[in-house]
């Protein structure tokens, strides 16, 4: 192989070469000024933390998801149990069938973010051995087998009758198509995307990097619709029309006060989103939500990208500062650092595991 070639299947030198995989430093270290000005105008450094009353900290990441989860109308909640770190593991088979779970299922930290830790179970062997090499708290949800996976970011005015939905991403997971003749590992050598996936497929499903598809055979590298996960998010705000927007304003509702964030959603196609049927909720993500499409570099730019998030900020403090002015408190700046260096703290803990 020429030095130029073993150059180019470096994961550094795609990443640095593909603005969408940079890490988020470089896109949020930019809009700082920003956050800074709206920190000033609400007189707050938290003042992010009453963009929705009734998630902790406003959906900052710093909640329990499965708190969240509980929240959505039970039509659209998957079935879900939360084993916290410490339970005993031989009760998880009668707490599985009390909550209705069957195999396969998603095991997913209570806290977490970028796909951390997220993985989907098919026994309970595997399951019980991935509980105790990672002890903190999981959420294991009922496995949605539903065609479409859509990000849906949805926000409205308090007081206000209707909101809006400004950012739209389908996904597309991750895959490779045989030839009859080359390795699992080779095809993802061709792929940059899922080169850049290699060492954690060699971890998790090592099998694939040896089998030799056949021609026009699709080999799924990944089940998490995270970008982190190689998912490639597609920009469709495009499909943002007056339906989609009034189911959203229905479920916004029945969730609480919910002023501003993401909805995960499994579908069987969008056409689910305008008439609310046929789909299935897999999280709420409150005021750390992205406008995920921005990581389409076929429909943007980094400019337009650092633009959108900048644009973002801007409502949610809007939405903070109204939601203030009718009474609704900014959580004390010393609750809020204590959360942060526990997330910080929680991090490194799962680095130490050899969690990715």
């Amino acid at each position: 192989m020429k030095w130029w070639d073993r150059v180019k299947e470096r994961p550094s030198f795609i990443r640095l070469l593909n603005w969408e995989y940079w890490p988020s430093k470089a896109f949020y270290y930019p809009v700082i000024p920003q956050i800074l000005w709206l920190m000033l105008r609400a007189r707050h450094l938290c003042f992010f933390t009453a963009a929705n009353p009734e998630i902790y900290t406003g959906g900052m990441g710093l909640e329990s998801k499965y708190d969240t989860l509980l929240k959505i109308p039970e039509r659209y909640r998957p079935k879900a149990l939360l084993f916290q770190s410490g339970d005993p593991l031989d009760s998880l088979p009668k707490r599985l069938e009390q909550a209705g779970l069957s195999f396969p299922l998603i095991a997913k930290p209570d806290l977490g973010f970028r796909g951390l830790l997220v993985k989907k179970m098919n026994d309970l062997a595997s399951l019980a051995d991935y509980l105790q090499r990672f002890p903190v708290d999981f959420i294991l949800q009922e496995f949605i087998a539903l065609p479409e996976e859509v990000g849906v970011l949805y926000y409205r005015m308090p007081g206000a009758e209707r909101g809006k939905v400004t950012s739209i991403t389908t996904k597309e997971f991750l895959s490779i198509t045989g030839d009859g003749s080359s390795t699992g590992e080779a095809l993802i050598r061709k792929n940059p995307r899922a080169l850049l996936q290699l060492e954690r497929i060699r971890t998790s499903a090592p099998e694939i990097l040896t089998r030799v598809p056949l021609s026009g055979e699709k080999v799924n590298l990944g089940i998490v619709g995270n970008h982190a996960k190689g998912t490639r998010f597609i920009n469709s705000n495009h499909l943002a029309d007056e339906s989609i927007c009034r189911t959203f304003d229905r479920i916004s509702r029945e969730v609480g006060e919910f002023y501003y964030g993401r909805f995960d959603i499994k579908c069987e196609s969008i056409e689910s989103l305008r008439s609310g049927e046929g789909m299935m909720i897999l999280e709420i993500n409150g005021a750390c939500s992205e406008p995920t499409h921005i990581y389409d570099p076929g429909r943007g730019t980094y400019w337009s990208a650092l633009l959108d998030i900048a644009r973002h900020w801007r409502i949610i403090g809007r939405i903070a500062r109204a939601n203030h002015r009718r009474g609704v408190p900014y959580l004390p700046h010393k609750t809020t650092a204590r959360e942060f260096l526990n997330l910080f703290a929680y991090q490194r803990k799962i680095r130490e595991l050899g969690g990715s």
